[in-house]
């Protein structure tokens, strides 16, 4: 039996916190752990990336002293599925909740893994903290971007721990190459370059329109913040949300924030402008998002990168590779090597367009023949352990709201420019994306 929950309570929460974040950020009040407490965790979406993340929650159930004691999910049967599972596990039956707000209810529910659709990301985050939880989101943040400084502004506010799903972040050797490329070892980095082919038709689910009926579910709670006039019941947009907009922007906010993501970190800033192209070249299945794409971005600081993902081609997966002065970088790899760099390049007269540059060889890294250069690294950790230890100590978390803040950005200016067909800006002091027109000829950035 699903435990009756009291709506207003939450509603009064929610109201309690927003009140109080406009007094000065503080939220309802959050339970202390003790040294001996356990973490009590709801699960928001029972779906498919759910599996790997209740499983990383089961691996530290032990040294983290935590459990899941409530599941929550719209469509009826994946309610009912995902307490069969935790009893199959606890021996025991958890809670089970229908919508975001009486799982958020429960009081003595201390965090939420929220593990559904892309675009509904943010707005639950933003409810979530509201409501006094420590949230662990699924990237990405989300592709609306109004939805996204939402939820920003809110965790800002808030003394709430947020990690986002971007695991990489876990991994030392990418604050290795972030600290290899601030020293300069790699020299004047200009270019960076990611490629992700696969041949598959990504995303797919066989069946999916027959699958589920309205009835199972709650299309208007599903929606969150879209127009229900506008979004009419479709079961593959329930289902196979990732290949249609606006529920998903696919290949960019599903695959390409985790890279960027990466970039972001390395480079230490965000892009501020955007070009990209793609279709539907290959898989013509009705979706409406890319199978295909390229696009660039620009970073402040002078450098380009440039993502492509192919869904009809699996050949020549090059990873990430950054380009130095000095050499080019494996990110992936972990190894730098001096193949293609041509040393430290330094301008005798700075400022002055007649300047003579000065190469300096001797900073050419080691050939990949000779066995280049790694660098050193700090020890890897487990991505929801480390959001569990931080709902403990109250530090940040590795993958915090301005990282998935950050990818938001990257991928949100490469969807718009490709549904746009046009240049796309950040304005980040406005945090603002806008069309922005071609700079002219000659002209210089970064």
């Amino acid at each position: 039996m699903d435990k009756k929950i009291d709506r207003r309570e939450f509603v009064k929460k929610s109201a309690m916190g927003a009140g109080a974040a406009a007094l000065g950020g503080m939220y309802i009040p959050r339970r202390a752990f003790g040294a001996n407490d356990r973490i009590s965790l709801g699960l928001v979406g029972f779906g498919s990336r759910a599996q790997a993340l209740i499983e990383w929650v089961y691996e530290l159930e032990k040294s983290h002293n935590v459990e899941f004691t409530a599941v929550c999910d719209i469509w009826n049967q994946r309610r009912e599925e995902g307490a069969a599972r935790f009893k199959e596990h606890y021996n025991k039956d958890i809670r089970k909740a229908r919508t975001l707000a009486d799982i958020c209810s429960l009081k003595d529910v201390d965090g939420l893994v929220i593990a559904t659709a892309d675009f509904q990301h943010a707005y639950h985050l933003a409810q979530a903290v509201k409501a006094g939880k420590d949230v662990y989101v699924e990237k990405p943040l989300g592709n609306d971007f109004d939805q996204v400084k939402t939820a920003w502004k809110t965790v800002k506010e808030s003394d709430r721990v947020v990690q986002l799903g971007t695991q990489s972040r876990s991994s030392g050797k990418y604050y290795g190459a972030r600290d290899f490329i601030r020293s300069g070892w790699l020299g004047k980095v200009s270019f960076v370059e990611i490629y992700e082919p696969l041949f598959q038709e990504r995303w797919r689910i066989s069946g999916s329109e027959s699958s589920i009926k309205e009835e199972d579910t709650d299309w208007k709670e599903y929606l969150c913040y879209l127009d229900p006039k506008k979004y009419r019941w479709n079961p593959r947009h329930y289902r196979e949300f990732r290949l249609f907009w606006p529920y998903s922007s696919g290949c960019f906010c599903q695959w390409m924030s985790h890279r960027i993501d990466l970039v972001n970190l390395v480079l230490g800033e965000l892009p501020h402008h955007a070009v990209a192209a793609g279709g539907v070249y290959v898989w013509k299945d009705g979706r409406t998002n890319p199978d295909t794409v390229q696009t660039l971005l620009e970073y402040p600081g002078g450098a380009l990168a440039t993502y492509h993902m192919r869904l009809g081609n699996g050949a020549e997966n090059r990873g990430t590779l950054i380009y130095g002065t000095n050499g080019t970088m494996d990110l992936d790899k972990g190894i730098a090597y001096g193949d293609g760099g041509g040393g430290e390049v330094v301008a005798e007269h700075p400022g002055d367009p007649n300047t003579k540059f000065l190469i300096d060889e001797k900073r050419i890294l080691k050939t990949k023949k000779d066995g280049g250069m790694k660098w050193e690294s700090p020890p890897d950790q487990h991505h929801m352990g480390n959001f569990l230890e931080c709902m403990r100590n109250r530090k940040k978390p590795v993958a915090d709201i301005d990282a998935g803040y950050g990818h938001a950005v990257a991928t949100i200016l490469a969807n718009m420019s490709y549904r746009n067909g046009m240049r796309m800006e950040y304005d980040a002091e406005r945090k603002e994306i806008k069309k922005s027109p071609v700079p002219p000829a000659g002209s210089v950035t970064g």
